[in-house]
């Protein structure tokens, strides 16, 4: 059914006390949560559409494979810049263009980052801001993703047959946002846990609880009532009873942020001005509180440079009058970069299945459809390197001063934010547990499966800029990636894991022959050759408005405020300053409704730093207990539960491929 508060233009007013710009994973959560108190009026202007046209593609999770969203109307289709470091390659970057976002398009994976992470996080703001900073550590996270999270166990056969584990303590039980498994699994997913405990990776029982590292068998944005896609809109937006307060307007592109005068808090933003389409005629609504941008790690620093506001050199190059300069704008941004080793299988797979035409395939079965891949591992580099990681460590902290030649700006305040953002990596995150590298197990193609591996944790740094001043123009993404050779390095030690996982027993009785990269390569050089024609975005990348200190480069505070605005806030995953080992799902349905929260409780910050107030969040941990875990060694063993009583209309589908 059409949300209720989805309307046309003919339906929008002259003013609203919040305008959100971006109806994605974060921007409908603050939505839905700020509209609840009827005394104030919100405004989401979403410049994709809203899906409803493409329901089916859209909810049923295993179409994320075989009939998703990307490339499509939905997919805003960014290209990156020509990649220096990957022999000029120009780079797809795919993110959704509709009513929730990449979270409506993406692969579903419910990952959360662990608590060394996320106390970074906040270490890396308190000298500012000690109690601000708290809100973004673990603690407070984990307890707000519980009260946000309604999580199911897999069913008893599923459990067995995929070698699931859990504990349910770990997981809320009463939120919107629904977490679960697919209704039946297979057997090569039984083999991963102890493939990879075999191969020297532990197994973890559940990740959602602080310590993500090891293998496991993840949970997926699933709603197990209906097997459907879980996310913001499905979540916060369409279960809501009328509400006049809330208005949510599709097809709207905003084009600048509309400045009024500065006082001694700060510029103050009046509204935003936006349009149909290029062309069409430009039209303003008034904010009579706040602004909020959540459009995401592109859109967000887009419309802030269109604005007026970020580095002078960018702005001076495309003639914008400048409004403020802050040139942390665009600046610091990470992804998660990497790619896959394909072997040939004759076990089943979700791919063979779906083109078999059995009793058991898409045509017949909605417990089929809700699968997807959900096989993980995560691992930290003595896993990766042996007795040669402290020594490779050292070396990457001695060549600091080479690293800061590898940033795309030489600007005082983003060298600064580096230096920070370095030392947590090398000093906290390399010589610990933290994960340095994800696995994946992908098994969506008939007749092969792919064992892929991606960075987490990048030395890199890239810019979103622009060379143009019209918003319907694609920004200017460089990623820079592999511009610090330490990525290459941890990247290649986890294509040469990947072969010894292959290679070990249950999986290997499983697989066949190496079809890509093939054998031949089999030394660095040729590892490295490969890797410059073949890794691709994880589909992961956040830091383009990161939370920092101002002099380290920082665009917004802890209460998310930019910094020398009195009333425009981020509130989406451009703002996480360090990149995590998670998929970013979970951060930016958490970064929503901590950001709303932020808005309706601030207290005064702890320090004049930021020289905005910050919010004290109110969250209360909903929990369930027991555990259990199955195994099983076999391949090509399907389980399917008792069929679900729902009609086959109640399966709105469609995804893509990422996060």
């Amino acid at each position: 059914l059409r949300a209720r508060a989805i309307i046309d233009e003919s339906g929008l007013a002259d003013s609203y006390d919040y305008i959100i710009v971006g109806g994605g994973s974060s921007g409908l959560i603050t939505a839905s949560i700020l509209s609840d108190n009827s005394s104030v009026s919100v405004l989401v202007l979403e410049a994709g559409q809203s899906g409803d046209d493409v329901a089916v593609r859209r909810d049923t999770p295993g179409l994320t494979y075989y009939n998703g969203l990307g490339g499509t109307d939905y997919d805003w289709s960014f290209s990156t810049a020509a990649q220096t470091n990957l022999g000029d390659r120009i780079l797809k970057w795919s993110r959704g263009k509709i009513l929730g976002g990449s979270g409506a398009t993406n692969g579903m994976y419910y990952t959360r980052p662990n608590t060394i992470e996320m106390d970074a996080w906040a270490s890396l703001l308190k000298s500012q801001d000690s109690a601000g900073s708290a809100k973004w550590g673990w603690d407070n996270f984990y307890s707000v993703l519980k009260d946000m999270e309604t999580w199911t166990k897999p069913t008893d056969e599923a459990a067995s047959v995929g070698a699931i584990q859990y504990d349910a303590a770990d997981h809320g039980t009463s939120g919107p946002l629904h977490s679960s498994y697919p209704a039946v699994e297979i057997g090569l997913v039984g083999n991963w846990t102890e493939t990879c405990a075999a191969a020297g990776i532990q197994t973890r029982t559940d990740p959602h609880g602080g310590e993500n590292w090891g293998a496991f068998v993840s949970t997926s944005s699933i709603n197990p009532t209906n097997w459907t896609r879980s996310y913001s809109r499905s979540a916060y937006i369409d279960p809501l009873p009328p509400r006049s307060n809330l208005a949510i307007l599709p097809g709207a592109t905003v084009t600048k942020i509309v400045w009024g005068s500065s006082d001694s808090n700060g510029l103050k933003a009046t509204g935003v001005s936006w349009a149909a389409a290029s062309g069409s005629t430009e039209k303003t609504v008034n904010a009579n509180k706040e602004v909020i941008l959540a459009a995401g790690v592109v859109g967000s620093p887009h419309i802030m440079l269109l604005s007026g506001v970020g580095p002078s050199s960018v702005l001076s190059s495309v003639g914008i009058e400048q409004k403020l300069d802050l040139p942390g704008v665009g600046q610091n941004v990470q992804d998660h970069v990497g790619n896959g080793l394909t072997f040939s299988t004759t076990a089943d797979t979700l791919g063979s299945i779906y083109a078999s035409n059995s009793s058991f395939s898409v045509r017949q079965s909605t417990e089929y459809l809700s699968l997807v891949n959900n096989a993980i591992a995560y691992v930290n580099l003595t896993v990766l390197m042996g007795s040669d990681a402290d020594t490779w460590i050292q070396n990457v902290k001695n060549d600091y001063t080479n690293s800061t030649g590898y940033l795309p700006t030489t600007d005082s305040t983003i060298v600064s934010g580096y230096e920070a953002t370095f030392k947590t990596i090398t000093e906290t995150f390399y010589p610990s547990a933290d994960p340095q590298i994800e696995l994946l197990f992908s098994l969506n193609s008939a007749g092969s499966v792919i064992i892929q591996a991606a960075l987490q944790h990048p030395l890199s740094r890239g810019q979103i800029t622009i060379n143009s001043t019209s918003p319907f123009d694609s920004p200017v993404i460089d990623p820079n990636y592999f511009a610090h050779w330490a990525d290459r390095d941890i990247l290649r030690a986890a294509f040469k894991l990947l072969r010894t996982i292959a290679a070990t027993a249950p999986l290997s009785g499983n697989l066949g022959s190496e079809s890509a990269p093939g054998t031949d390569v089999n030394t660095d050089d040729a590892w490295n050759t490969w890797m410059n024609a073949n890794v691709h975005t994880d589909y992961h990348p956040i830091a383009s408005m990161s939370m920092l200190p101002k002099d380290q480069g920082g665009v917004v505070d802890t209460s998310l405020k930019v910094y020398g605005t009195s009333n425009v806030r981020v509130i989406d995953a451009s703002v996480i300053p360090i990149q995590m080992s998670s998929h970013s799902g979970s951060l930016a349905f958490a970064i929503g409704a901590l950001g709303a929260d932020l808005i309706q409780n601030p207290v005064t910050a702890t320090s004049t730093a930021s020289g905005s107030s910050q919010s004290s969040t109110s969250t209360s941990s909903s929990s369930g207990s027991g555990s259990s875990s199955g195994s099983n060694n076999g391949a090509g063993t399907l389980t399917l539960p008792p069929r679900a009583t729902f009609g086959v209309a109640a399966i709105i589908a469609g995804v893509m491929l990422f996060l």
